[in-house]
């Protein structure tokens, strides 16, 4: 069963993070959202109240096949400028493991250099914050470079969480989950 962390900081989208959390279960995989700040419950960017399992902290050294960075303006920057968060998503990229990062949150990978010399996508006014520092911005919902995935918004949510649950469980698995949903499969990454 592939595990995976989803970071929960003040501000996250609602979407995002429920969206690409159901996804990833339906999908089999084990899903912890983990709080970045000492609250179980923070506030989402639409005023929203989120809960964690547990706290960052308390996991952020253990290995995860994929770890997760909801956008909405707040979590965006919480995760740029938070160094437990910036760690863990360095050591996530550089173990080879899956780093997904969706809206606003692809400005979370600027100060480590996580995006260089990969494409990416992000909401498109974050774009100016990240394009210079990756080898390509491109408008699509989502984006795979290897084990970076990036997406656009709280409106290609579905298609990011079908995209991982691709990545971490299979072709076969991701369309049972779309049809049981009954969505469209996530478009064809490149």
């Amino acid at each position: 069963m592939p595990s995976c962390c989803i970071v929960l900081a003040p501000g996250a989208e609602e979407i995002e993070t429920i969206a690409v959390a159901d996804l990833l279960v339906r999908g089999g995989a084990e899903v912890l959202v983990a709080s970045a700040v000492d609250l179980p419950v923070v506030r989402g960017s639409r005023g929203l109240p989120l809960c964690a399992h547990t706290s960052l902290a308390s996991v952020a050294a253990r290995p995860f096949d994929l770890v997760y960075l909801p956008g909405g303006k707040g979590s965006a920057e919480f995760c740029r400028d938070d160094a437990a968060v910036q760690d863990l998503a360095e050591r996530q990229l550089r173990s080879g493991r899956l780093l997904a990062a969706i809206c606003a949150c692809p400005i979370a990978l600027v100060p480590r250099g996580l995006c260089a010399g990969r494409r990416v996508t992000s909401y498109p006014a974050s774009r100016v914050a990240v394009e210079p520092h990756a080898a390509a911005w491109l408008d699509q919902p989502v984006v795979v470079d290897g084990n970076l995935v990036t997406s656009q918004s709280a409106g290609t949510a579905l298609h990011l969480g079908l995209s991982l649950v691709r990545l971490l469980a299979g072709e076969a698995t991701a369309r049972t989950v779309a049809q049981a949903l009954v969505i469209p499969p996530a478009p064809p990454t490149p």
